[in-house]
């Protein structure tokens, strides 16, 4: 699959105005699910494509000076790239050539203002966990990139707000001070049907879904213009999903194939995930990952269902395959132990033709389960083969 990966603030491109102090600032996505000393790469995203295309500038920006906290995802984007898995596209020149349109798009779209309160409200629970997941990488950023010291004693709540108010600052262009008027306002709008029809705070409001739906508006086109689906923050999607509505769209086909990557890692086989970049590379190599991707395809038809039963199935029918390839090994051996008594390469032949064709039957056995053995045998070689099934 061929993916286009976002760039955060991409929408600036039309204007004059970039927030370089934010580390987000033309930043590809990161995980929502595991943050450890650093951002995270969303490897079941990864796992699912050949070909990342992103904006050249982002692309410099993130391997030559990342944030600390991006460290480990601009090594993983450095390998995919070192492999020629990365094409680099310049995105604001496809936005200028499309300025018209984002303008016409977005004045639609804010002709009726509350069909986006429920996605902003999702939106805002969305990033609130993140941040809540990453409070250490934020002190250290605040006082690598403010230098001041990390303020150890502040709560969580007041942490988490502080990344709230970075985002938006961040998406209008303002100082902290004013967005964090306009968080209060805007959370107080979300909260109150009845507030949100008075001016002080349904005007915030406008102002922050303005800015959220430019950026969304943004990757609409770019991905248009590309022909390829894309991949966002995750925090983004309640948008997405409602735009996909209005065009008869239940839902992004690559969101949906990311999904199920990430339920087959977390429910049905947690300690066969994709977790570093050479897990990963291994993994985009090899080509049994045809065999893991059509099952992701199923899962999305609905035809397989990422649960314990489908992890206790598997298991199941892999450990009676090597059961049955066990026999397989001792029957062959008896069927061919007349060739062992022809003078000179009575020997040889026997072992040649017990290989080949115990290889043959092995084959059959384990093909319909090709991506298991494969990601088994990527994580028995991150674990030096400790605890997982012979494959």
């Amino acid at each position: 699959m061929r993916l286009m990966v976002t760039s955060f603030g991409i929408e600036q491109a039309l204007s004059s105005t970039s927030d370089g102090d934010s580390i987000f600032h033309g930043m590809p996505p990161v995980s929502f699910r595991s943050v450890n000393e650093a951002f995270m790469p969303d490897f079941e995203l990864l796992v699912l494509c050949d070909q990342i295309v992103m904006d050249g500038s982002s692309f410099d920006r993130l391997v030559d000076s990342p944030a600390r906290a991006y460290s480990g995802v601009a090594d993983t984007f450095r390998a995919l790239r070192d492999e020629g898995r990365i094409e680099l596209v310049d995105f604001p020149h496809l936005l200028r050539s499309n300025a018209d349109l984002l303008e016409k798009m977005l004045d639609h779209d804010m002709r009726t203002l509350d069909q986006w309160v429920v996605p902003l409200r999702e939106s805002l629970t969305m990033w609130r966990h993140f941040a809540g997941m990453s409070m250490a990488l934020w002190r250290d950023e605040r006082q690598e990139l403010h230098g001041a010291s990390a303020d150890h004693g502040a709560g969580e709540a007041a942490m988490r707000s502080h990344a709230l108010v970075h985002e938006i600052a961040h998406l209008m262009h303002r100082a902290h001070g004013e967005a964090s008027y306009l968080t209060f306002a805007v959370e107080e709008a979300l909260d109150s049907a009845e507030k949100r029809k008075r001016r002080e705070y349904r005007q915030p409001l406008r102002e922050v879904l303005r800015a959220y739906l430019a950026y969304v508006n943004a990757n609409l086109v770019l991905s248009n213009e590309l022909n390829i689906g894309f991949h966002d923050w995750l925090d983004f999607t309640p948008f997405y999903s409602m735009k996909f509505l209005s065009v008869g769209k239940r839902e992004d086909p690559a969101r949906e194939g990311r999904d199920q990557v990430e339920k087959l890692f977390t429910v049905a086989f947690p300690d066969l995930a994709i977790g570093d970049t050479s897990a990963l590379l291994k993994a985009l190599n090899d080509r049994r990952i045809i065999d893991l991707r059509q099952l992701i395809s199923d899962a999305v038809l609905g035809k397989v269902e990422f649960d314990e039963g489908f992890a206790a199935s598997v298991l199941a029918e892999v450990l009676r395959s090597e059961r049955r390839a066990g026999r397989a090994r001792r029957v062959l051996g008896y069927l061919t132990l007349p060739i062992g008594f022809i003078p000179w390469i009575g020997t040889p032949a026997q072992k040649v033709i017990e290989e080949a064709v115990g290889t043959s039957m092995e084959g059959k056995i384990k093909r319909e389960h090709q991506w298991f053995y494969m990601l088994s045998e990527i994580a028995d070689s991150s674990t030096g083969g400790q605890g997982r099934t012979d494959s």
